[in-house]
């Protein structure tokens, strides 16, 4: 990266670094006094290098590796709790809808007089199955740590966990639970859960057919828990899981709509904060997971400095959004939705640019052969757009799912532009709660384009060689595969700065 890519975008290296801090964090046990104590230092060094500008960035550079370190060295301390070995009488508040497991149901629980996140599991019965997001339940159990190993465990520890527990029939009750030692931030949490089931109620209610409710919700308000095995497996080998996850696409769809509907230029600044605010109001109401708020993120940077006239910069916009998330929460680096979600618009933030053709510097003849090939731009726009995608997540994909899916390409082409009108038709639909027959007649076409979209991407998975299995690479070989990205961006970048020097001598 040239000393011009580092004024224009001076977050990368910093933010870079702090990920390799919290990535190391990840394997050792240090104390955390000598990582702040080298913090410090590092720090004061910092401002005291003045106008020697190597020295500035070394040293700046290893206080956020310091940083990072310590970060993540005091958040594997909080995830350690001793628990009683001896049963005893707990008091927790559901902050997840339960999931029926076999003869259990699993769910997210907070812990009242502390506020510390477990996960929760019942024997399922007709009381059990009663239970909701913000129930209070007094239970005779034994709280104990974390048992699972390997990506599951990264899992829990990723999202708060601190112990688990299991609880038997008729050794648990319903109970009004204070949420005084529970945060702010876990109750609005728990109002928006609440909310969500509401507006779940509403499309269950109107819709027969199981698979287009179960892409309705997931895709609208984030609730995968009536995706089917198969149908995930589907998704996947076509490579249109991402539509099921949300996302980028479905903000960017929300924030389209909002700026159409808030567009007086006289009240920008009022115009932005409504539409900031409805992002992250329907961030908490599909559950924050890590994807959305890196979005929401950087829709929030977006719109802030555009009311200042201030010049965007993509992939500044995106390391900020990164050290703000790792800042709060430090083992979401090692969240598969982050990796995935950060890898796919880094690629193409960095590759579009270089695929878009730069018509002011190419001869008449060369536009003319490039509307030839590309006669409808958006088409394009969206092939490169997949393409680039696919580029930066392909080897996370391989090296977690043990997957690469071969007809992406062909399932994107029609499921994009699906999601785009499902998306948009079901918030129509949402807003109309207050007149249900309507809302029943207008929930019609969602679930319609549901089923086409469930159709499509069932024919796309059953084409022939539709994916590649059994790949499972190794952490270095992940590694050289980004190395080998990293390389082809280059190239492609040489080529593309060099290219109008070469157009001008011919």
């Amino acid at each position: 990266m040239n000393r011009e890519s580092v004024i224009i975008a001076p977050l990368v290296r910093p933010a870079v670094c702090l990920m390799l801090g919290i990535a190391a964090g990840r394997f050792v046990s240090w104390p955390q006094w000598p990582v702040l104590g080298v913090l410090a230092v590092f720090v004061l060094l910092t401002l005291l290098a003045g106008r020697r500008e190597l020295l500035q960035s070394l040293c700046l550079e290893t206080a956020c590796i310091a940083l990072g370190l310590l970060l993540c060295l005091h958040q594997k301390e909080a995830l350690t709790v001793a628990w009683p070995e001896e049963d005893g009488h707990w008091a927790f508040v559901v902050s997840s809808e339960p999931t029926e497991r076999g003869k259990t149901l699993a769910m997210d629980a907070l812990i009242a007089e502390t506020g510390q996140k477990i996960q929760l599991r019942i024997m399922a019965d007709e009381q059990s199955r009663q239970l909701t997001a913000g129930d209070g339940i007094i239970a005779q159990t034994t709280l104990r740590p974390l048992t699972a190993t390997g990506s599951y465990r990264t899992y829990q520890e990723t999202h708060g966990y601190v112990g688990e527990a299991f609880v038997t029939r008729r050794h648990w009750q319903h109970e009004s639970i204070s949420l005084e030692h529970i945060g702010s931030g876990a109750k609005v949490r728990l109002f928006f859960m609440q909310q969500r089931r509401k507006l779940l109620q509403q499309i269950t209610t109107n819709i027969r057919e199981r698979d287009d409710y179960s892409i309705l919700a997931a895709m609208t308000l984030g609730d995968k828990s009536a995706v089917s095995r198969e149908q995930k497996e589907q998704f996947a080998i076509a490579g249109t899981s991402h539509l099921l996850a949300l996302s980028g696409l479905h903000l960017g769809i929300i924030y389209m709509l909002m700026t159409y509907l808030f567009r007086s230029r006289r009240l920008r600044l009022v115009n932005q904060l409504l539409i900031v605010g409805s992002i992250w109001a329907f961030v908490l109401l599909v559950g924050m997971p890590l994807s959305v708020i890196r979005a929401a993120l950087m829709i929030s940077i977006y719109a802030f400095v555009s009311v200042l006239n201030r010049s965007k910069t993509p992939i500044n916009t995106l390391a900020l959004s990164a050290v703000i998330i790792l800042l709060a929460n430090p083992y979401a680096l090692f969240d598969v939705g982050f990796q995935l979600s950060f890898a796919s618009v880094l690629a193409i933030l960095l590759f579009m640019p270089l695929v878009t053709p730069h018509r002011s510097a190419r001869p008449a003849g060369t536009l003319a052969r490039a509307r030839t090939l590309n006669p409808q731009p958006f088409l394009y726009q969206m092939t490169m757009v997949s393409i680039a995608a696919q580029i930066g997540t392909a080897p996370l994909v391989a090296y977690y799912f043990g997957r690469f899916p071969v007809w992406f390409l062909l399932a994107n082409y029609v499921s994009i532009p699906l999601s785009y009108c499902i998306l948009s038709t079901m918030l129509v639909t949402l807003l109309l709660g207050w007149w249900s027959t309507l809302q029943a007649l207008v929930l019609n076409i969602p679930v319609t384009l549901a089923s086409w979209l469930n159709s499509w991407t069932q024919w796309v998975a059953s084409l022939p060689f539709a994916s590649i299995d059994g790949l499972h690479p190794t952490m270095l070989q992940t590694s050289l595969a980004y190395v080998i990205v990293f390389c082809l961006w280059y190239l492609l970048r040489y080529r593309r700065e060099h290219e109008p020097e070469k157009l001008r001598k011919e």
